[in-house]
């Protein structure tokens, strides 16, 4: 049996999530949080048309239905039997019946006629590390977004857990490719958890399709962001930013060390945090069109661009009280990541922010402020705000 048929028959037997688990039951959202998304992505209006590349038994389709109540949503699989689990489910609630759900197989060439070549949003959490023709399908995928559409990638990194695991179990006479569910087997893995230095049940109490997926699947990819980003560049996909970076990312705002990182871009930054830091698992935003990279070098130049607030933070405004020079704190809120971030900013950088709609450049912003400011601490202070994604900048209006 060839390994994309054994992976077949692993998820026929345990359709991923199981349809009777409160995972799938709740409908949980496994993506990045959406305002980070739109951040990365520099996207105002919401997505019309989705795509759902490897839709289990449907799980991620119904919450992005909750979170896109009027865009077009088609779901695929390649398993016959979780495709139809996800219509079972599906029939009982009258509001998901929209969701287009189809058996496919993402490495078939013909994909982007069986699914349409026109999605600005497409979703693929957790897939590519289980099949053995991840470029073929990055290429699929690729081709199945519109010009502007960006993919949402989800796929192990080069620590995550399984690759060790995976190779010290067969000391214990234990196959990895073929699960059974024993007390011996969990008992064993709750070695492994302590040993690892998780908490006892952390991994060996997950549910039975879990395991036989993401542990003992006949093909597990754990490899560094060096090799993901040789395959999706060679389908025509470039890196606007990596979740998983988010929150390391925010240790470097402390005593100005994000100072060492500037002028490189989000995507950079990324590049630069994994060969530190190799993550477990990547999520990442691509897009077929290159980032927008602000010439953070060309301070003349720079001043022309346009800043624009994201959705990311909320803004706790201090009072306006129009001493510029004046150190006032200021506090970034994001719900969605359950990040607070406080800043000491001078006055005029907050009315800078405060300002920043998308619609005026920094230098027609900065004309209005009675102070004089150099250039280099302005790039440094749009440099923090815009790799913490308080801020996008935008290319000069044309």
């Amino acid at each position: 049996m060839n390994i994309a048929r054994a992976v077949r028959r692993i998820y026929e037997k345990r359709p991923y999530p199981d349809v009777r688990s409160s995972f799938a039951s709740e409908r949980r959202w496994e993506l990045p949080p959406l305002p980070w998304i739109k951040t990365i992505w520099q996207r105002r209006q919401p997505a019309n048309r989705i795509l759902i590349a490897g839709c289990g038994t449907g799980s991620e389709a119904f919450a992005l239905r909750n979170r896109f109540p009027d865009a077009e949503i088609v779901a695929i699989d390649f398993s016959p039997r979780s495709i139809r689990a996800a219509k079972d489910w599906q029939r009982k609630n009258r509001r998901l019946r929209s969701i287009r759900f189809t058996v496919c197989d993402l490495t078939n060439p013909r994909l982007p006629k069986i699914v349409s070549d026109s999605f600005d949003f497409a979703a693929c959490h957790g897939v590519l590390t289980y099949i053995p023709r991840a470029r073929q399908a990055l290429r699929n995928l690729a081709r199945c977004l519109e010009p502007q559409g960006v993919l949402y990638l989800g796929v192990n990194g080069e620590t995550h857990f399984s690759g060790r695991w995976r190779r010290v179990l067969p000391r214990f006479g234990v196959k990895v490719i073929d699960f059974q569910d024993t007390r011996s087997v969990r008992q064993l893995l709750k070695l492994f958890d302590v040993l690892f230095g998780h908490e006892s049940g952390f991994i060996a109490d997950h549910e039975a399709w879990y395991l036989a997926s993401d542990l003992f699947g006949a093909l597990i990819q754990n490899s560094s962001l060096s090799r993901w980003g040789r395959l999706y560049r060679a389908a025509g996909l470039h890196l606007l930013g990596s979740y998983s970076i988010f929150r390391p990312l925010r240790a470097v705002f402390v005593d100005e060390l994000y100072q060492f990182l500037i002028p490189r871009s989000r995507a950079q930054v990324v590049e630069l945090i994994e060969m530190l830091r190799p993550t477990t698992f990547h999520r990442l935003i691509l897009s077929r069109q290159p980032e927008l990279r602000p010439p953070w070098q060309e301070l003349d130049t720079l001043r022309k661009w346009r800043p624009i607030v994201t959705p990311l933070f909320r803004q706790q405004w201090p009072q306006k009280r129009k001493q510029w020079m004046r150190v006032r704190n200021l506090k970034l809120k994001s719900p969605s990541t359950n990040t607070l971030v406080e800043l000491r900013m001078l006055e005029w950088q907050i009315e800078l922010l405060r300002r920043s709609d998308g619609s005026s450049s920094i230098n027609d912003i900065l004309q209005s402020l009675p102070v004089r400011i150099l250039s280099v601490s302005l790039r440094d202070q749009l440099y923090l705000l815009y790799q913490l994604g308080a801020i996008n900048l935008l290319p000069p209006a044309s």
